[in-house]
């Protein structure tokens, strides 16, 4: 006999359903509820009980996006039809199911996107019992700013598409003409702007990364070039293209999303010191603008660190 089963028979409560009940996994503190057994504390739960936790996030997690992709389904063509917009030219399959297939995968890429804010919103309810009380009034907002920083980057994927299937199409001659693979194109479209919406999230994990005391600005700001390197090369390893146009359209987002995320930690990093109350909030200011500059031109005294920031 389980543990559950023992609690609820010394409690004397019987229960409405079986305990076996494998919709059990998807409601759990709802289920000890109904059957009298009061849910555990978050704070007091052991490492095993943290994993079987995650393991309802992610079930609930799944069944969203399989209710998500039998909706998605019945506009996939529609859905599809959109993604194949920017490529100007006809396509082909060559096997029986590819063509259904495809729409399958448009289906699910699309659920994806649906269900963002229900899969944010589990991500949230699992690290919310690590955080403290102050911390926890933040849940609307990173489920919103999460939401909005993934749309942006599938946005910007998508937009990055009509310059690459130019270039590729600039190939093309009277005896070359282009009838690409509908699964090939709709597999790296789909791939490229998920990739896009999940680089567009740094931001969010930078401010994770500053409240834990992990990164701090000056750290950020110190390493701006690298950023710009890093940030070309990841350009180059998600676009389908290599050419510097493109990159370039994508290259330059990244930088701006990366100084968003330096004021992200500018905001969000801890501070050792008391702010005196008579400054004021332009003061801090200027010294955000003033660890920019030395950031930018790499000044670094071996003291740069979340006291010059936090005022």
């Amino acid at each position: 006999m389980s543990k559950r089963q023992t609690q609820t028979k010394a409690a004397g409560v019987k229960p409405a359903v079986s305990l076996n009940n494998p919709l059990a996994a998807f409601a759990p503190l709802r289920y000890t509820r109904a059957v009298g057994i009061p849910p555990k504390d978050p704070n007091e739960m052991t490492f095993l009980e943290h994993l079987e936790e995650l393991r309802h996030r992610i079930i609930r997690v799944v069944i969203a996006l399989a209710a998500g992709t039998g909706a998605c389904f019945y506009f996939a063509n529609q859905i599809l039809g959109f993604l194949l917009a920017p490529a100007g030219t006809y396509f082909q399959y060559f096997k029986p199911a590819e063509a259904f297939v495809v729409h399958l995968k448009v289906a699910f890429f699309t659920a994806i996107i649906a269900t963002s804010p229900y899969t944010f919103w589990q991500i949230w309810r699992f690290i919310s019992p690590g955080l403290l009380p102050k911390e926890k009034r933040f849940a609307v907002p990173f489920v919103f700013f999460t939401v909005l920083c993934f749309a942006a980057g599938v946005a910007v994927g998508y937009n990055l598409l009509i310059p690459a299937m130019k270039f590729f199409r600039s190939f093309e001659t009277d005896r070359i003409i282009a009838l690409w693979s509908l699964d090939a194109y709709v597999s790296l479209v789909t791939r490229l702007m998920l990739a896009t919406g999940l680089v567009f999230e740094t931001p969010v994990l930078v401010f994770f990364l500053a409240k834990l005391g992990i990164v701090s600005p000056g750290m950020m700001l110190r390493g701006w070039r690298y950023v710009v390197v890093a940030a070309f090369i990841l350009a180059a390893i998600l676009t389908p293209t290599a050419d510097p146009i493109t990159c370039s359209a994508l290259a330059a987002p990244l930088m701006v999303l990366y100084l968003v995320s330096v004021l992200v930690a500018w905001i969000f990093y801890p501070r050792r010191r008391a702010e005196p109350a008579e400054e004021s909030g332009a003061d801090r200011v200027d010294e955000f603008y003033e660890a920019f500059e030395e950031g930018l031109a790499g000044e670094d005294d071996g003291d740069f660190d979340k006291d010059d920031l936090a005022g």
